[in-house]
Formats: structure tokens, sequence, C-alpha cells
């Protein structure tokens, strides 16, 4: 669920895996918060530390042409016996923002500190909680049926299991001056990119939360839309996202129109890009979408956009963020005894189905 382990190479390295991205207003007056996470499961299925050959951005279009005005680049160096690492905060704008992996330098440091930019602003990277809560087993197995079965089962939310409890990612926090990212709303999102030889490829990206479980399911289509800009996705994405948003709407029957419905809530969607009004006060709800705090129920949010009716997971927030940068919680002790994230929801939906009676 979320992004967490969407495509092979996410599965492969999770050092590459865009789990979540969150913008939201800082403690601090007059500041934006950025926050991407990477390595589901960290310390278990993945690493704890960043790729020394991937560049780690934050794209910001400034101006509504769903293309970037703005990257925050970060570079790591390897790890060393403690697993820190040395790391490099880049910026660079206009064009210089599209492509490369250079920039203006803003800050050095390393990991697990807190590190202040020379234009303003801190940084913070490491591993932290992960701040994703969901029921992504129920979550699967409801998807599941819709899509190969035709069958609508809201009930498989009724235990509330979250997957993600007590386990980790690892972190960028980036705290800008509203001055740093322009005025009026910003549309935001991550990318993970390989770098070499003056130049980079494009390897995840994330806007919108759970946009890869619900709508690009399986890994074609996966990676398909990591390779792609924030612009192409009205003309690639689109017809997918009607599809499914018609396809549970119709079995719901929540609407006299599903096929329009549909296309309004793919129009809403994309491009895969979070926006966020500066200056005001952040909140990803059904009614709102400005930007996504760390609290956010993003999962409760897209299943009811989804059938276009109340439904939830019945998994809330379990505590922990900070009050101050760097915000997420401090990470859990995960003990060597302890099933990786995917032996447990394997495990989770195994029974799910079978007190369900379910074959899917």
């Amino acid at each position: 669920m979320s992004h967490h382990l969407d495509t092979p190479a996410a599965r492969e390295d999770g050092r590459v895996d865009l789990c979540d991205l969150y913008v939201f207003d800082g403690a601090d007056p007059d500041t934006t918060v950025l926050i991407m996470t990477v390595n589901p499961d960290a310390g278990k299925s993945s690493p704890t530390t960043f790729h020394p050959e991937v560049v780690y951005e934050f794209k910001i279009d400034t101006n509504k042409d769903d293309m970037e005005d703005l990257s925050y680049r970060f570079r790591f160096g390897e790890p060393d016996e403690s697993l820190e690492q040395p790391f490099t905060v880049l910026r660079a704008e206009g064009e210089d923002a599209r492509s490369g992996t250079d920039g203006e330098q803003l800050a050095q440091g390393r990991t697990n500190e807190q590190i202040l930019l020379t234009e303003q602003g801190r940084v913070w990277a490491g591993p932290r909680s992960d701040a994703f809560y969901a029921d992504g087993v129920a979550a699967l197995v409801f998807q599941q049926a819709a899509l190969t079965q035709h069958t609508y089962l809201p009930n498989v939310f009724e235990q509330g299991f979250n997957v993600f409890e007590g386990r980790n990612v690892t972190s960028i926090v980036l705290e800008l001056p509203i001055s740093a990212l322009g005025q009026g709303v910003i549309g935001v999102w991550a990318t993970t990119s390989l770098h070499g030889h003056g130049r980079s490829v494009q390897i995840e990206r994330i806007g919108l939360p759970l946009i890869q479980p619900f709508f690009n399911i399986d890994d074609e289509r996966s990676e398909a839309h990591n390779r792609r800009q924030p612009r192409e996705d009205r003309g690639s994405g689109r017809p997918r996202v009607a599809e499914i948003v018609t396809l549970f709407t119709r079995l719901a029957g929540t609407t006299e129109s599903p096929e329009a419905y549909g296309q309004a809530v793919a129009d809403l969607l994309l491009p895969d890009i979070l926006h966020y009004r500066l200056g005001t006060s952040a909140s990803f709800s059904f009614a709102t979408r400005n930007g996504r705090r760390l609290t956010d129920d993003v999962t409760d949010v897209v299943l009811s956009l989804l059938v276009n009716s109340p439904l939830s997971d019945h998994v809330g927030y379990d505590g922990g963020i900070q009050p101050q940068f760097p915000y997420m919680a401090a990470p859990h002790i995960v003990t060597a005894d302890e099933p990786t994230v995917l032996a447990r929801a394997q495990a989770q939906a195994q029974a799910l189905m079978q007190s369900l009676g379910q074959g899917i």
C-alpha cells in the first residue's frame, strides 16, 4: 500500500522506492515542510541508508503548467561503519530543474543531523518511524474482489489491521521559508533517479498518495507511470483511472452515471501532483486536497473517492509525530525475529480470505 514496494526495482532495492510524500505548513511561522520517504520496512525488507548513485529530488511547479520550476536535489556518499552518510543539498531553477543532477549548493552535512541551508531553511535525513497507516491487506482483497470477481466487499475493512504498525522508513525532511517557493499554489512531486556521466534516469516518482496501488496495480502500468512526467499523465493515465473508478461505483451502486463520475475523478487526480497553497493549513481530505500532513487519513479519503461514498479501513493514526522539526517520530526498534511487512501481510491476507470464504 501507499507506494511501498510498487515495482520490481523497488522490491529489489528499497533505497530507490518512494513510499510517501508530505507537504505542510511548518511549526515555525512562514515556513513550508516537504518530506519524502524511501526504504519501506527499513531495517528488515530494506536498508536504512540512501543509495550513493541516486539523486533524490523534490520537484516544484510554481506557475501551474505541470512542469518543475524548482528542484531540490539530494546526493549521498557511501555509508560509514555506523551507517551514517555525507550528503549535499542542491537547488536548480528553470530549465536546469528539469534535467541534470547539479545545482547551486545549499548545504553539506551528514545523516541524522540537522543541517542549516545557506538560503535559510534546514534539512534532516535518516531513519524514522513510518507515518503511513492503512489496512493494506484488506485494501488489496477489496480491490481484487472487484477486479477479478466483480464483487463489492466493503466488509473486508472491519478488522482494521495496520500492516505498517511499528515499522520504519528512511526520510528526507526539508523545511524552507515560504519565500523560497514562490507564492500562491505550488505543485510538488518527488523522484528518485540513477545518475552518472552527467545524466540521470528516473526510477520512481510520487505526488498524490495511493495512485499506484489503486490505479497502477500491475508492474507494467506502475513502471510506465514512474517513467512519465506529470504533464503526460492526462493523456496516458486518465483512461485507466476512469475505468477503475467506473467499475467500483457501478459495483457499489453509488451513482447513476458511473462513467461520468469516473471521468470526473480522473480529471481530479491527474496529473499526479500534490498541490498546496503556501501559508495555509495543510489538509488532505475528501473535501480539501491541500498538501498532506503526516496525520492525514489518506486511505479513507481515496477509498471514499473511489466508491463515491464514505468508506473507512478503520485504521487511525497511532501518534508519535513531533511538533517541531524534523516532525517524524523516532524509528521503532524492530527485532530480528519479527516478520517482514510482506510476510505479515501475506499471513493476514490468508486469514482474511478464509474468514470471508473467498478464493481471491
